[in-house]
């Protein structure tokens, strides 16, 4: 009797171990479960409870405390405002105290004796981190816009000066945070206390939306802007100053950073996690509320990245994921002073509790995680005790595996001896012994085992055959590829093909077809079948042979593609497979290309003289699909030096290790970079490129063809320069002379090498004088190359991020005491109306602008392009 093995250890282990320990566990893990889990749910319930309350309460007396705090920041700005309208009619006359002017600081002689780096007063860095601000708290400092002469003003500095100890006495009483007081009169003179000097030097508070808004105002008003010291969002209140007869002299305002009114990380330290808050203005009845809710105030995130202070704050919207919690919330705060509602908020379950005043709402957001986080170190005691207990069970139950492990090891000797045998043969047969045979039997599963390794030596047998098969399938599909890149007057032509098997479905070639009375003739052909493999290379070799076959019948593009269409489709009819062809005819000596598009993508093409990308378009099904369908012959003309790109998907589908797809863009890019190359040259780096993406290796054949215009085939020829200056030298003598030296070497127009010194000395100098907010050292490298007609000029630099694409253009045809807009631009003006096209990026941290400039000097059109 035939006694399974799988029995065999069933009965031994369940007689001396398996009972028992099953017995055990079952019950202590049951008793230890429902005690957890009454004990735990009752527990957290009332825990959660208690930190919802305590979360409401939290709102309510931050909106409380928010309210005061604005109060006091208004009742200060008039405070300020009286002192300073009682200096005024003061004559400055025998005060010889020092004035300290903000473009000064930095300079120790005129710097203020206490002045040094302060917590808190901090200017945002481009990369995101923060550079201490040199503050003085003993005086204050003036900031002068650049047309206002210091002698002209010099007594009314001097009054206002009179109420600095009177600012300075508010601003101790003041609650603690890093802010400034202003006052700004109508002359143009700006006292700032702190001193500081980080006020850019263009800076005018005249022109400032707070100091317009305090001149058509009687009373306090709040603006919302980015500060020019620090780049931070700012919050501002603003109070006029009058005199008897009403008349605006000037206005008062502090500036108070939105971080320092939020309480965010307070509140993150109290509750150990992520916690948000905002001021949101509340939304009339009848308002739409699908953008979300407008934010008054919130704490400004680091990830925003530095901010331009000339730039307006635009209005951000609270949103949350979920549409029925958001309408929840809005109902709660239409019917209620303050509570707690369940909203999911930035992909995350959470609490937003809310405080209502009449016009807006403080919020306090946190996932539930944090607000539940002693609710579940409650329950994590409680899975500690459970885990004790279960420790214990599995502690007897590695006795009895021990009792059982010690009786199975010398039964097992007598077991395992037949598996030896079938180790033995199964070494045989990797050595390539497919006759090996196990001839001892057991009388159990083991048998089955033998009889599947005798079985195996003769299929592993028939598996190397058949390996050796597909080997030689390889070849003969290598050999019915082209051995040889064409030859064809006025084209220079170059294909290859990588494929994932060992065969595969993507195709192309070049034949000679049958033109009539025309010059000879090449058809381009490159095909893809759907799937890979054998069955893909069948219907590849069955396409090739028709296409061979028709060479020497004079047929059009469309007849020849029609009449394979109906071959394939009686051969492939209910077999679900296709084969997409994009059929290409170039006629020797002449520009005229013909082509035929089955179902392909489109051949890209692209015109290095205009850097214009376009696509050989056109109608037409995969062949294989409908037998009589009538496909159409396109026609256009190709212009010396143009690239025309053949693909199949393999190549833009490609994946990387993180599953991003290669696209069409990066081929794009290959090609521009590389057109004044071979056609060869081109292709390999396209392969190239996409081998090197890859992550997971190949999925998918690959097939590329290029075909360029032009019968030499050599690169363009391309001459360029390039140095590097910095910010620290006399930048035009540096590249002047080596621009005149290249233009004298290649034989540009005097005009033009006068327009190249014009344009680099003008962007060079808006770099150096705009774009570093520090002192250091930093390097400007700019390259000139001449490629046939067209001169492309490239400047890096790491300044702040600018692109002159979106500078306004200046008020040319108004008076200057007309114009809304500050004085300048003239520069950035003049460079693009000495240019033919501007492109400009933000990479690696650095500034990328290319200008292009063809060789003729009538022509100074500008197409500027992002």
């Amino acid at each position: 009797m035939k006694i399974s093995l799988r029995v065999k250890f069933f009965v031994v282990l369940l007689a001396f171990s398996l009972g028992p320990i099953a017995i055990s566990r079952t019950l202590m893990s049951q008793a230890s479960q429902d005690v957890l889990k009454k004990t735990g749910d009752q527990t957290r319930q009332e825990l959660l409870g208690i930190m919802s309350d305590e979360f409401k309460y939290t709102a309510s007396s931050l909106l409380t405390l928010l309210e005061r705090s604005s109060e006091v920041m208004r009742l200060a700005v008039i405070g300020v405002a009286r002192e300073v309208d009682g200096t005024l009619s003061v004559s400055p006359a025998g005060d010889d105290s020092p004035l300290f002017l903000a473009n000064d600081f930095g300079d120790p002689d005129l710097t203020p004796p206490d002045a040094a780096r302060r917590q808190g007063y901090a200017r945002r860095t481009m990369g995101q981190g923060q550079q201490f601000i040199q503050v003085s708290f003993d005086h204050p400092t003036f900031h002068l816009p650049q047309t206002v002469d210091e002698r002209a003003v010099e007594p009314e500095m001097r009054r206002l000066l009179k109420a600095a100890p009177a600012i300075r006495t508010i601003f101790q009483n003041l609650p603690p945070a890093p802010f400034w007081i202003n006052v700004a009169m109508e002359s143009g003179v700006m006292m700032t206390y702190p001193g500081h000097g980080r006020l850019p030097a263009m800076y005018d508070a005249r022109t400032q939306e707070w100091y317009a808004g305090a001149r058509g105002s009687h009373k306090c008003e709040w603006f919302h802007r980015v500060d020019p010291a620090s780049r931070y969002i700012v919050n501002t209140v603003a109070y006029p100053l009058r005199d008897a007869t009403g008349r605006f002299l000037g206005a008062v305002s502090i500036d108070i950073p939105a971080h320092a009114m939020m309480p965010d990380h307070q509140l993150e330290a109290r509750w150990g996690g992520k916690v948000r808050t905002f001021l949101v203005e509340r939304l009339a009845e009848g308002l739409p509320t699908d953008k979300g809710l407008p934010i008054l105030v919130q704490m400004e995130p680091n990830e925003q990245g530095r901010r331009h202070w000339m730039s307006a704050v635009e209005q951000e919207w609270l949103t949350f994921d979920e549409p029925v919690g958001y309408a929840i919330l809005l109902h709660a705060m239409d019917t209620r002073d303050s509570g707690v509602v369940d909203v999911t908020f930035r992909g995350k379950p959470s609490l937003c509790a809310f405080a209502s005043a009449e016009s807006f709402s403080f919020l306090v957001i946190a996932p539930k995680a944090v607000v539940a986080k002693l609710p579940n170190e409650v329950n994590a005691t409680l899975q500690g005790l459970f885990d004790e207990v279960r420790a214990l069970s599995s502690v007897i139950s590695g006795v009895m595996l021990l009792i059982t492990g010690l009786i199975a090891w010398f039964g097992s000797r007598a077991i395992t001896r037949p598996i030896f045998a079938i180790v033995e043969v199964a070494r045989k047969l990797t050595r390539g012994d497919f006759g090996a045979r196990i001839d001892h039997y057991t009388g159990d599963e083991r048998d089955d085992l033998i009889n599947s390794i005798n079985e195996m030596g003769p299929q592993l047998k028939e598996l190397m055959h058949l390996n050796r098969i597909m080997e030689v399938a390889q070849e003969v599909q290598r050999l019915l590829l082209p051995g040889a890149e064409p030859e064809l007057d006025g084209f220079d032509i170059s294909g290859g093909i990588l494929y994932c098997d060992k065969t595969g479905g993507d195709y192309y070639d070049f034949l000679k077809v049958c033109p009539g009375h025309e010059p000879p003739c090449l058809a381009v052909v490159l095909g893809d079948v759907s799937g890979h493999g054998v069955p893909s290379a069948l219907v590849m070799a069955t396409a090739r042979g028709q296409l061979h076959t028709l060479t020497d019948i004079e047929m059009s593009p469309h007849q020849r593609v029609g009449t394979i269409n109906r071959v394939l489709s009686r051969d492939l009819d209910g077999t679900g497979r296709f084969l997409t062809l994009f059929y290409l005819q170039l006629t020797a000596g002449s520009n005229r290309v013909r082509w035929v598009r089955a179902g392909h993508d489109p051949a890209i093409r692209y015109n290095p003289a205009t850097d214009e990308f376009g696509e050989l378009h056109g109608e037409g099904l995969p062949l294989g699909v409908i037998e009589d369908y009538t496909y159409e012959t396109n026609e256009t003309s190709l212009e010396e030096g143009e690239v025309l790109v053949m693909a199949t998907d393999g190549v833009w589908e490609a994946r990387s290790a993180t599953g991003q797809m290669f696209g069409k863009q990066r081929m794009l890019a290959i090609i521009r970079e590389n057109a004044h190359k071979r056609a060869e040259d081109i292709r390999l780096a396209m392969m190239a490129a996409v081998k090197s993406f890859q992550g997971n290796g190949q999925e998918d054949d690959i097939a590329v063809v290029v075909v360029k215009k032009g019968a030499s085939g050599k690169p363009m020829a391309r001459h360029s320069i390039s140095f590097r200056m910095t910010n620290k030298e006399n930048c035009f003598k540096c590249f002047q002379p080596k621009v005149e030296a290249f233009g004298m070497e290649h034989g540009l127009h005097p005009k033009i090498i006068f327009h190249l010194t014009l344009v680099l000395d003008e962007l060079i100098t808006n770099i150096i004088s705009y774009g570093y907010a520090d002192f250091d050292e930093h390097p400007i490298d700019a390259t000139i190359a001449l490629e046939g007609d067209q001169l492309t000029i490239r400047v890096e630099d790491d300044a702040e991020p600018f692109n002159i694409l979106e500078a306004p253009p200046p008020e040319l045809d108004i008076p200057l005491e007309d114009r809304t807009k500050p004085v300048g631009g003239l520069g950035i003006h003049l460079v693009k109306n000495m240019v033919h096209g501007i492109q400009y990026k933000r990479e690696n941290g650095k500034n990328v602008l290319t200008l292009r400039k063809g060789m003729d000097i009538s022509k100074t059109h500008c197409p500027m392009q992002g």
